[in-house]
């Protein structure tokens, strides 16, 4: 057998190197940490709380410390309006000003063919804040309020104006999600 002594000093150069390089690039690493201590629960957040017409439209008001609420009791005849002025506040116990987002993020069901219009605003006092979400059955929708600075301390409400059309049909039903994200 004869050994190929040019092959085999490479190979054997070829392994020291890797050693050395493996062993440079092995000290070059640290270890990082993060600790997470004296994690407290607080209450110092923005929430929902119920409106004025909150009991009227929702079987159980706002649920989850203030982080939900179903609109499960709304129903509309043909061609009526609906005007909730206050479907529900947004306060803000935050300790500082925070901005807010409303987004519609789903919509199921026959909308199209039922409702010529669904606008939600948020308001302070009777001073609109950040866009109109605008949900029509054709054309450009707006959905989202867009960044809304709110101050520590303010409550805000939420209207829905909902508009059935003249030749809706009976016992259809829609699925309205609109998210408010706090930032």
């Amino acid at each position: 057998m004869k050994l190929n002594y040019k092959k085999s000093l490479k190979l054997i150069t070829l392994l020291i190197t890797s050693a050395i390089i493996a062993t440079v690039a092995a000290d070059t690493y640290s270890e990082l940490f993060m600790y997470g201590s004296g994690i407290t629960i607080t209450d110092n957040r923005v929430i929902l709380v119920a409106g004025t017409d909150t009991p009227t439209i929702s079987t159980n008001g706002v649920e989850n410390s203030g982080t939900t609420v179903t609109f499960d009791k709304i129903t509309i005849a043909k061609d009526e309006t609906l005007t909730y002025n206050e479907t529900v506040k947004i306060q803000n116990n935050a300790g500082g000003s925070r901005n807010i987002v409303l987004d519609m993020t789903s919509l199921t069901g026959p909308f199209s063919t039922n409702f010529d219009y669904i606008y939600i605003t948020v308001y302070d006092g009777a001073t609109p804040m950040g866009n109109q979400i605008q949900i029509l059955p054709s054309g450009s929708n707006v959905t989202t309020t867009g960044s809304i600075s709110m101050p520590d301390s303010e409550i805000w409400t939420v209207q829905w104006i909902i508009k059935a059309k003249v030749d809706a049909t009976p016992t259809d039903q829609i699925d309205l999600t609109v998210k408010v994200t706090v930032q």
